[in-house]
C-alpha cells in the first residue's frame, strides 16, 4: 500500500473537532462506517482544580466535527464519570450524518521500533488535514499526565506534529491501519517554555509585551523533534464503546 493511497483514505476519515463552548479544537478520525470517531480526551474537555485540590474533568456540551467543510454534531459515548478516558487521554464520539471513510484498527502489539508511520491531523490551525511521515523512535510505557499510578503504552515518533494534531491517527505505513492516537509533544517543549518564562519573570528581564506575544506564538507552534502517540488499545477497550458496538451489531 503506497503512502499516497493511505493519505487519500486517511484524509477522508480524519475530521476537525470543534468545541464551541470551550473555544478549542483538535483532530480525530472514524474507525468504522457506523459513525464512531476517536480523539483525545483533552480535546473535548477541560481539567480544573476543585476546592480540595483534586482535579475535575468538565466535558464540552457543544462538540462538532468538520469533514470536507461540512460540520456535523457529535455526542460523547464514553462514561464521563469514568477515570480511564481522562487518565489515558482518549475519547469516543458518535458523529451523526457524516458519510465518510474510516481507518481500520491495526495490531498495535506488532508495531516495531524503526517502522514507518504517518500522522494525519489539522495541524497549526489549517482547515485541511496535513500528513507527516516519520518512524517509531521508541515504544515504552510512561506515566499518565493526570495520574502517575497509571502507565500508558506509548509510541515515540519523529513525525512532525504540532498544535491542532492532538487526537489524530498514527498510521502504520505497512498496512494503513491506525495503531495510536497522537496526543502530546515531548517534554522538552515544556521545559524550554519553563526556562524562558522563568527568565521573563525575573526582575532583571526587560521584555516588551510584543516580544512576549511573539515568544508565546513560537512556543505554540514549536516542533521539538519527538512527539507521543498513545496506543489505540485504551479507546477500543473502553466498556461504553464495546457496549455500543454490540448494540449496533444487534440492530
Amino acid at each position: 500500500m503506497s503512502a499516497t493511497s493511505i493519505i487519500d483514505n486517511a484524509k477522508k476519515a480524519t475530521g476537525k473537532v470543534i468545541c464551541r463552548d470551550f473555544g478549542q479544537s483538535g483532530s480525530g478520525f472514524f474507525i468504522g462506517d457506523d459513525g464512531f470517531f476517536l480523539t483525545n480526551n483533552h480535546v473535548i474537555s477541560k481539567t480544573i482544580p476543585s476546592a480540595d485540590g483534586t482535579l475535575i474533568i468538565i466535558y464540552s456540551k457543544e462538540i462538532f466535527v468538520e469533514i470536507d467543510k461540512i460540520i456535523y454534531p457529535a455526542t460523547i459515548i464514553i462514561d464521563e464519570n469514568a477515570d480511564e478516558p481522562a487518565v489515558y487521554d482518549y475519547a469516543i464520539l458518535k458523529v451523526e450524518g457524516a458519510h465518510s471513510a474510516h481507518i481500520s484498527i491495526g495490531d498495535f502489539s506488532q508495531v516495531k521500533q524503526g517502522e514507518s508511520v504517518m500522522a494525519i491531523g489539522f495541524s497549526s490551525g489549517f482547515d485541511l488535514p496535513t500528513a507527516s511521515l516519520g518512524i517509531v523512535s521508541a515504544i515504552f510505557s510512561r506515566e499518565s499526565h493526570l495520574n502517575s499510578l497509571h502507565m500508558m503504552n506509548t509510541f515515540l515518533m519523529d513525525a512532525f506534529v504540532t498544535y491542532g494534531n492532538s487526537g489524530g491517527p498514527l498510521i502504520r505505513l505497512s498496512d494503513g491501519t491506525a495503531v495510536g492516537i497522537v496526543t502530546m509533544p515531548h517534554e522538552i517543549r515544556g521545559k524550554l517554555r519553563e526556562k524562558l518564562e522563568k527568565h521573563l519573570l525575573s526582575s532583571s528581564a526587560d521584555v516588551t509585551q510584543p516580544i512576549r506575544d511573539l515568544i508565546d506564538y513560537v512556543f505554540t507552534y514549536l516542533h521539538t523533534g519527538y512527539n507521543y502517540a498513545i496506543s489505540i488499545e485504551y479507546a477500543t477497550n473502553d466498556s461504553s464503546y464495546k457496549t455500543r458496538v454490540g448494540i449496533q451489531k444487534c440492530l
